[in-house]
Order: structure tokens, then sequence, then C-alpha cells
């Protein structure tokens, strides 16, 4: 890894680029003295000083007692298990905490839903795939997904899946059309191992499939406008609404693919 790289990746571990120069030249003399770092970082000597404070005020250095004293850094190894353990903790709290936002906020945001149908034109993956998870969560009957390989290789990276357990049981049902390739057989395998007890799930395969399109209890529908996920140079895009007609529409469309596509059973596994 290149210099600049090392920089740059232990800035995801939270040092600035100075102490990430700093520290990284430590590393390479094992202890040194602040003149010795200011030099060989070619750094401003009151920012490198100040620097070396803050680095020991927040557990990145340590100094020995001799004169003049010099800094030892800590093992890399300690200092990202700590930053790791921070971020597990700091996201488990994160997540207790949507769980309990997600059960009030609707309280106050139940008027939303009310009143004339809308649509909604969402841009890229980041909004767009927590909101298709969210449809399939709040499913009560029936969820209708058609989707090509590379999507649900997409949708699966995303989590999607999780969420059809909990439809399953309740009594719901959920169909799945995707195009042939054996390149999703493994996601075809699971699920159908999954599916073991609920008939109301199924699979069928069409042999050109470049549509993408979920529909929830037949009351909403996102729809999106380019064919395949990760286009080089174009955002992923699409559009969800409740407009009663045009979720209509895409019902009468899916269940028109669904007669022509077949059942899909296990794929072989590869020898």
């Amino acid at each position: 890894m290149e210099w600049r790289e090392l920089l740059t990746s232990m800035g995801r571990f939270g040092f600035t680029e100075r102490e990430a120069r700093l520290y990284l030249l430590l590393l390479r003399r094992g202890r040194a003295t602040a003149r010795d770092l200011t030099r060989d970082s070619q750094m401003d000597r009151v920012l490198a000083y100040r620097t070396l404070d803050a680095m020991r005020a927040r557990g990145l250095v340590q100094v020995t007692t001799e004169r003049p004293r010099r800094y030892v850094p800590i093992p890399a190894r300690v200092l990202f298990d700590r930053s790791l353990f921070e971020r597990r903790r700091a996201l488990e709290e994160d997540l207790s905490l949507s769980h309990e936002l997600s059960r009030r906020l609707p309280e106050l945001t139940q008027s939303m839903t009310d009143g004339a149908p809308r649509f909604e034109v969402m841009t890229g993956v980041a909004a767009i795939y927590p909101y298709l998870k969210e449809m399939v969560r709040r499913s009560e009957r029936e969820a209708m997904v058609m989707i090509t390989p590379r999507a649900l290789r997409e949708s699966a990276r995303f989590g999607l899946h999780e969420e059809l357990p909990r439809l399953l049981k309740s009594g719901g049902s959920f169909r799945l059309i995707v195009g042939r390739d054996p390149r999703v057989d493994g996601l075809i395998r699971r699920f159908l191992r999954a599916r073991k007890g609920f008939p109301r799930a199924e699979v069928r395969a069409t042999e050109s499939q470049r549509a993408r399109l979920t529909v929830v209890d037949g009351r909403e529908a996102m729809v999106f406008l380019i064919p395949e996920p990760g286009v080089r140079g174009v955002d992923e895009i699409a559009v969800w609404t409740d407009n009663p007609d045009f979720v209509g529409a895409q019902v009468a469309h899916f269940e028109a693919v669904w007669d022509r596509a077949q059942p899909v059973r296990a794929p072989p596994k590869p020898i």
C-alpha cells in the first residue's frame, strides 16, 4: 500500500492526516523524540508538538520517562480493536434507538399517508433499498417482486430477504419472477430451502427479464427506471406510488408475466 493510501486508510479509524503521518513514522522508528518526528515529517514544530500532545491525550501514543522524552506508538491492533469495539457499541445503541423511534414516530406521521395518492422519485441505492426493505416489512398479505438476476444479488446484499419470514409466518404470500441466470442459482437454492413449510412462497423464471418492480398488498408499488443496477455513471432511479390505477397496472403486468413464467425447482448443486 502506498504512503498516501496508508494515510487515507488511517482516517477511517479516527486519525487526522497529521496524526496518521506522525503515528506511521513512530511505527517505523519504534520510539522517537518530538524533534525527530518534526524533522522526519517536515511538519511545523509548534503544530507537530500540539498534534503529539493531542495524540497522547487520545491514547494513540505514550511517552517515556527519560530525557528528552520519547514517544512510543500504541500497537496498531490495540487501536483498531478499540475503535471497532466503540463503533459496535455505538451501532447497538443506534439500533435500539431506531427500533424505539420506528415504533413511536408513525403515531406522529400517520396523517401523511392519508389524502390524495402520491408519487415519489427516489435516486441512489442509499435512498431506494432501505425504503424497499420497509415496504416488504410492512406487507400484510402479499409481496410481488419482478427482478433481474443482477438486481437479485444486489437486493440480497441489502438484506431485503430478511423481512420475508414474518410475512410468510403470518399467512401472507410472496411471489418472485426472475430471469434465468446460473449466477443466482445459489440464491435460488437458499430461498427454496427456506420456503419449505410455506407453500405461498413461489419463484418463477423467464428467459429474458429486465423489468424491476415490487408491489405490496396491491396498494403500493415501486418501479425502477433503470433496467440494471450499477450502470456506470447512472444513479439508480425508482418511482414509488400508492396511486390505485398505477399500482393496478403493475399488478396486471406482473400477473401476465407470472402466467407465462416457469416454476423454478432447486438448481443442481455444482460438482
